[in-house]
């Protein structure tokens, strides 16, 4: 993380307003498809603008682009890099990463952390939200989201990240294993609680799954019938991974998808609503 201390928009700290932040994001990205996705599904697609990025510049960090959509000087944030966006900002440590939430009044770099803007965007920018925007951290399943979402960052989103970009081979290998174990634990309790055969059960023991607050509560997805904020950040780590990330692990090539029928099935559930995935994720991801 390059912040040592995000800012959060509770307790007096940040104000929300629409218009007031900006997104740095590229949709090549997960843990920004992260935030995209709430980002549209809570319709704060005019309250919170994004600058995307495409790739990496000539420093070797996320470049932004111009007003012709190519790379150049964002005309709002006034910078050509991420890393002279984070250049000002206090308590900044290299190197600059993505997503990141900027206050436009300061242009500090506020957030880089996009699990908690998930879910301060799902929970304290509600005044902004769209008529029917969806609960993606309803009080009545909090319990649930937090297992979950503490067992995901570590078992597949920070063990995904380290099995294909971990210079070591015993690192990456044990990581990639942890991400294979993580998703027959996931196809196994969602096949269990929509009634499909659990085929990756076999092998597995109570060790390998999350804690039973996160259980208790599935269905057809990892909180109930509805998606929430923890079925957001499995998600884009899955899709990493079926679009080009298990080409990266060591070995070769890891399994498709396929190969967990009920992760499977979820995944293209979610795949399919609207919203899900955006036409810069598309032109990213090839599809």
């Amino acid at each position: 993380m390059a912040l040592a201390s995000s800012h959060r928009f509770a307790d007096g700290d940040l104000p929300v307003e629409a218009g007031r932040y900006r997104l740095v994001a590229s949709g090549s990205c997960p843990w920004s498809r992260r935030v995209l996705i709430a980002r549209r599904l809570l319709g704060l697609t005019e309250a919170l603008p994004v600058s995307w990025s495409y790739g990496r510049g000539v420093d070797g960090f996320w470049e932004l682009t111009g007003p012709d959509g190519g790379p150049g000087t964002d005309p709002v944030l006034g910078a050509r890099s991420i890393a002279e966006v984070y250049a000002d900002t206090p308590g900044y440590t290299p190197p600059p990463t993505i997503p990141a939430l900027v206050d436009t009044t300061t242009g500090h770099v506020v957030s880089d952390d996009s699990g908690e803007m998930i879910f301060d965007l799902a929970t304290q920018w509600w005044p902004l939200h769209r008529k029917g925007a969806p609960e993606l951290y309803p009080l009545n399943r909090r319990n649930s989201t937090d297992a979950w979402d503490a067992w995901l960052t570590t078992e597949v989103n920070e063990a995904h990240e380290t099995a294909i970009h971990s210079k070591d081979p015993e690192v990456a290998g044990a990581a990639a294993g942890r991400v294979l174990i993580a998703f027959d634990v996931v196809d196994t309790i969602l096949a269990r609680a929509t009634k499909m055969e659990a085929s990756r059960e076999g092998g597995l023991t109570i060790l390998d799954g999350p804690s039973l607050s996160a259980v208790v509560a599935i269905g057809q997805f990892l909180c109930g019938d509805l998606p929430t904020g923890s079925d957001i950040r499995l998600f884009t780590t899955v899709q990493a991974y079926e679009y080009g990330g298990r080409s990266y692990f060591p070995g070769g090539e890891a399994p498709s998808i396929a190969f967990w029928p009920a992760l499977a099935r979820w995944f293209r559930a979610l795949e399919a609503r609207p919203g899900w995935v955006g036409t810069e994720e598309r032109s990213a991801l090839g599809l």
